[in-house]
């Protein structure tokens, strides 16, 4: 009987001669853990002989056993695509053929599926920028449909959601992700499941833990007559079995790396198909489960690699961590942040910082001033521009921009000093949430240094040395913010200090929430 190591079915199955209908030629796609050989109008997914803490495939019998699996779970998602298991056989005069699959000389095993376009994926439409609003409204419907329609499962694991964090997050160390990166997010990781620990046993009381897909990418995204999602995870049920929230995040994230609107219109799309995602701030927490996933295989398909491609999926694993550091933000951060102090304290610079951190939009009261007066931003406004009047009228249109940038994208940041009352109580009228504040602060000699500085280069503030050495005449000691404060920073420190100071004072926070 001929033999076939599992290094030389990839060629094997490479000829159209070992397929019953003889296509004209064979494609192969590979991932870390499989390998699909696409035939004509057919699809054969064949599973690697690989063995991870989170997957086995080493066996025959287990390969066999799973395709099954995929067979089964695939046809609720996915009706139209998934045929059956064949058998790969050794062929006469040598190679291999596609076989029945009860052919007692089977060596491997594959899922038999119909061949679909790419360009018919969600992820296409993304990459070309075709995906339209409407599309993405759709697809969160049809995978709130999904949710509604899997069996709910009452006595799932409480501890599953932890289980795969701290697998995530060995794998990651083990595979090279950069460890400052990486203790941070598992900092907040290990914050938020405590923090979500009883909304997430509701939910489960509730009926929100299915029997779902476990891996809602967009390239698994079939656009068509109607939305069909392929390749859902058949070797763990415990990695599929979840909160609904938590399998649409894998497809929010995937979205959000591409687009944010439109991952807003998808969850926007889902609720509206009825679908139960839970708070925000627990599905962008569960969105940075999912681009933490993403990035371990990533590195796992990257240490598979050579050269360019290991180097592109390496850089994509680390585009993944980002993903999840700008989800893990919006998780610390409350709807809306004012970043406060005396002028030239750094709450510019901070402010901006978390912008990038965030993807939210901030709100300057130095551009708004010079939006309402009508001149360029770095050209210096009349006095009148900052008399009583005019600045209530500009932390009023403050107010009123922030309440449409938390409405559209959850949340905003504003940038402003609220040195007087009436500022703070015009803002406050208008505000769309209680804000939260951030207070930046440095010794005053640094403060006047600053204020020259930026007087010489050009700068949108015009809060020079002599309106800096005014403030400190006026405000004795430490700048006090008008409501709670989440942080002070002392603003010397290089800024991704800061953000790390601020990242562990509001996942201190986060972990003692309940």
């Amino acid at each position: 009987m001929l033999t076939t190591t599992a290094r030389a079915l990839p060629d094997a199955l490479r000829d159209p001669a070992a397929y019953p209908h003889l296509p004209e030629h064979v494609e192969v796609r590979e991932t870390h853990i499989s390998l699909v050989f696409l035939a004509g109008d057919k699809a054969y997914k064949v599973k690697k002989p690989v063995k991870f803490p989170f997957l086995d495939y080493s066996s025959l019998a287990r390969r066999r056993e799973l395709c099954h699996a995929e067979v089964e779970l695939g046809r609720r998602f996915a009706p139209s695509v998934y045929r059956g298991v064949v058998a790969i056989s050794p062929r006469p005069g040598g190679g291999l053929t596609i076989a029945p699959e009860y052919d007692p000389q089977a060596i491997d095993y594959a899922v038999l599926m119909r061949r679909y376009d790419d360009a018919d994926t969600l992820a296409s439409q993304l990459r070309q920028r075709a995906a339209s609003e409407v599309l993405v409204t759709t697809v969160g419907a049809a995978v709130a449909a999904f949710h509604e329609e899997a069996p709910v499962v009452e006595a799932a694991d409480p501890d599953a959601l932890s289980a795969v964090v701290e697998e995530t997050l060995t794998s990651l160390a083990d595979a090279g992700a950069p460890g400052p990166r990486l203790a941070s997010l598992a900092r907040f990781c290990r914050a938020g499941l405590r923090a979500f620990a009883p909304l997430l046993a509701e939910r489960a009381a509730a009926g929100r833990v299915r029997d779902g897909h476990g891996d809602l990418r967009a390239e698994h995204i079939l656009l068509g007559l109607r939305v069909e999602a392929v390749d859902g995870v058949e070797f763990d049920a415990a990695l599929r079995v979840a909160d609904v929230g938590y399998d649409f995040a894998f497809l929010v994230m995937d979205v959000a790396g591409i687009d944010d609107d439109l991952a807003r219109k998808l969850i926007r799309g889902y609720h509206g198909g009825h679908g139960d995602s839970g708070p925000p701030d627990l599905l962008a927490f569960f969105c940075v489960v999912r681009a933490l996933v993403r990035a371990k295989v990533d590195f796992l398909r990257a240490a598979q690699l050579d050269g360019n491609a290991a180097q592109e999926r390496g850089a994509r694993a680390l585009e993944r961590l980002a993903l999840a550091e700008r989800f893990a933000w919006r998780v610390r951060l409350p709807r809306l942040v004012c970043v406060t102090g005396l002028a030239a304290s750094g709450k510019s610079t901070v402010a901006e910082a978390l912008g990038v951190a965030t993807g939210r939009t901030v709100l300057s009261s130095d551009r708004i001033r010079k939006l309402r007066a009508g001149i360029d931003p770095y050209e210096h406004a009349a006095p009148s521009a900052y008399g009583d009047a005019e600045s209530r009228a500009v932390y009023d249109e403050l107010a009123r921009r922030a309440a449409t940038a938390v409405r559209r994208e959850g949340g905003a940041i504003v940038d402003a000093t609220f040195r007087r009352a009436a500022d703070a109580d015009a803002f406050a009228a208008g505000a769309p949430a209680p804000p939260e504040w951030i207070v930046c602060e440095a010794p005053p000699a640094v403060l006047i240094q600053r204020a020259a500085a930026r007087a010489a280069r050009g700068s949108i503030s015009d809060a020079g040395p002599a309106v800096v050495a005014g403030e400190l005449a006026v405000f004795r000691g430490p700048f006090q913010a008008p409501g709670p404060e989440l942080a002070r920073l002392e603003t010397t420190q290089p800024v991704p200090r800061l953000l790390e100071q601020l990242a562990e004072t509001l996942d201190a926070r986060l972990g003692a929430r309940r």
